[in-house]
């Protein structure tokens, strides 16, 4: 979408030490600087920003990247606004390199424009509208003041079936662009366009930058559906975003714990009594994003749900969701509130103090964990201590290396009977090689991995992208035969295709790629040789590559031609294994 030389012009511009020091505390030290990363827990600085290279590294978890890639990593933002955000610290526009992205980057600003608009409409309504006592009048009764309403920005979407349309809809385009952004709907059957919302109270749903990506509208009274959600639209994916998230930022300087509710309405009343932490999911279970993007921000979660059959359902789902993220430092916690009470009801009859010692005693990873299984279990015969063990080690297997994976071992060692040794033998518990499935990511990778040559050749490659722009159309179809060297021909094409090319907008490209971390890693390499010889060694070494190549499927051949029978062999295959066996003597 963005022209790649206005990419490479805000990365050399933008100072990336700057950018991640708002953010991160760093210390000088060296030629770079250091601090605790932001992706991993940890209490030794492991987290390093280079002021030359542009590029930050963590040695604990690995990760790493330039400017943009720390951005859509810590912010959360999508590629196209990590870009703009650097634009706009710079003072530059974002051009567009054709005229379909120049219009898809054109409707995303429209889209944020009229859900800004409608926002305020809501907001207006709120306080202007002939029925505005009436939402006003529920507000009040759950205890919300004037503050909370300002600061998390409630609306009302008045009784009606056009009001918002009336007011944002000009012409044809405007209405197209409220159904688009989610906040008309659309009946071709009856040729009828209405509000989405109508007689609610309207909750703002805003990214991390503060913009209104999306809404939720909940009812008056008892009449169904309880809450209305914006539909998926190119601004707004549900199960990446959580409700409150920007206002907690806002509101608590420093975030220690998140407590993930399920309604607006539970976010809203806890943060009236002094409770600012609190963000829900968006109509939706909680995902692996999710819990990602908080444990990037507090090394605690504590999931709140009803104590029915379906809140330990949901809990239950939030836990196996948790599982992959649960690296050393981060902790998991489950609060079953008594029947009949949500944290909005809960805070409000019991105040903040009662509250938040029931989420410090809430249970913890572990225990919740072994309490869903061994529901329903004997576990005094062995029967039902082997059912444990049969159930829990897959979810353990996906566990990541550390502590907290080799304690929950051995609390499975213990309910169980068998030592962790015996356990990890019987049941394929590596802890050195957990048993755990490849990802996707994971298993590309493996697939990608060159030769040694093929490696050596991405390194230069890596080094001086100049040197793609010395092959032709005839040398790359000899590269192509060859499915493990697609990646390399993959970047030989994408660097003569843009231009002028430097290494760090070479990373930036491929960073969302399943070889990004591949890539970086052959990056980080020294190919060992002068600048100025880069050039031939690399055109060397693809020669030796191709040599290889056929020769490795010569080989092949005559193995193939050796198992045969001699009546089975063309005339072709005779002469080519009499003249290999001509050589071999």
């Amino acid at each position: 979408m963005i022209p790649p030389e206005f990419i490479e012009e805000v990365l050399a511009r933008s100072d990336i030490v700057e950018i991640i020091e708002s953010r991160v505390a760093l210390k000088k030290t060296g030629q770079n600087y250091s601090g605790l990363c932001p992706f991993h827990q940890e209490k030794s600085p492991s987290f390093s920003v280079s002021q030359d290279k542009q590029f930050y590294y963590c040695f604990g978890c690995q990760a790493s990247g330039s400017a943009l890639k720390f951005l859509m990593e810590y912010d959360r933002m999508d590629f196209v606004s990590a870009v703009e955000f650097l634009a706009g610290r710079l003072g530059m526009e974002v051009p567009q390199d054709r005229p379909t992205d120049r219009g898809a980057s054109e409707k995303r600003k429209s889209l944020y424009d009229v859900l800004e608009q409608s926002s305020t409409f809501y907001r207006e309504q709120l306080r202007g509208h002939e029925t505005k006592d009436r939402a006003v009048d529920y507000l009040k009764g759950r205890g919300v003041s004037g503050e909370i309403a300002r600061d998390y920005a409630l609306g009302y979407a008045a009784p009606g079936w056009n009001n918002l349309m009336q007011k944002l809809a000009v012409s044809n385009a405007d209405r197209q662009l409220l159904i688009d952004a989610g906040m008309l709907t659309d009946n071709p059957e009856e040729s009828k366009t209405y509000d989405r919302f109508r007689d609610r109270i309207m909750f703002p749903i805003r990214d991390l930058r503060g913009r209104t990506i999306a809404f939720g509208g909940r009812v008056l009274d008892d009449s169904k559906p309880k809450y209305l959600n914006s539909p998926e639209t190119p601004v707004f994916h549900k199960g990446r975003e959580l409700y409150g998230l920007y206002e907690a930022r806002k509101r608590v300087r420093k975030l220690e714990r998140f407590v993930v509710v399920e309604g607006y309405m539970d976010v809203v009343a806890l943060a009236q009594n002094g409770i600012g932490y609190a963000v829900a999911t968006l109509g939706t279970a909680t995902t692996a994003d999710h819990i990602e993007r908080l444990f990037r921000i507090v090394p605690t979660i504590i999931f709140s749900f009803d104590g029915d059959e379906a809140g330990r359902n949901a809990a239950w789902k939030a836990l196996r969701s948790a599982i992959p993220a649960m690296q050393d430092g981060c902790s998991a916690k489950f609060l079953f509130l008594p029947d009949g009470e949500d944290p909005d009801t809960f805070v409000r009859s019991q105040g903040r103090e009662v509250f938040e010692r029931e989420l410090d005693a809430s249970l913890g990873f572990t225990e919740f964990f072994f309490q869903t299984l061994e529901k329903g279990l004997d576990m005094k015969s062995a029967e039902g201590r082997a059912a444990l063990s049969k159930e829990a080690v897959p979810y353990i297997s996906e566990l990541p290396d550390g502590v907290l994976k080799q304690l929950i071992i051995n609390e499975l060692s213990t309910r169980t009977g068998l030592s962790s040794e015996r356990l990890v033998g019987v049941t394929g518990l590596d802890r050195r090689a957990p048993a755990q499935p490849a990802t996707e990511r994971t298993q590309k990778q493996r697939q990608l991995k060159l030769s040694k040559l093929g490696e050596h050749a991405l390194v230069i490659l890596l080094r001086q992208p100049d040197v793609a722009k010395l092959l032709d159309d005839e040398d790359l179809t000899k590269l192509i035969g060859e499915p493990e060297w697609q990646i390399l021909v993959e970047l030989i094409k994408w660097i003569q295709q843009n231009g002028d090319i430097s290494t760090m907008l070479l990373l930036s490209h491929y960073q969302d790629s399943s070889y990004f971390d591949y890539l970086r890693q052959l990056a980080e390499q020294d190919p060992m040789l002068d600048p100025d010889q880069l050039a031939e060694e690399f055109l060397g070494t693809l020669r030796k590559m191709v040599l290889e190549g056929d020769t490795q499927k010569k080989q092949q051949l005559i193995d193939e031609i050796a198992g045969k029978k001699p009546s089975e062999l063309t005339d072709e295959e005779r002469v080519l294994l009499q003249n290999h066996l001509r050589k071999a003597r």
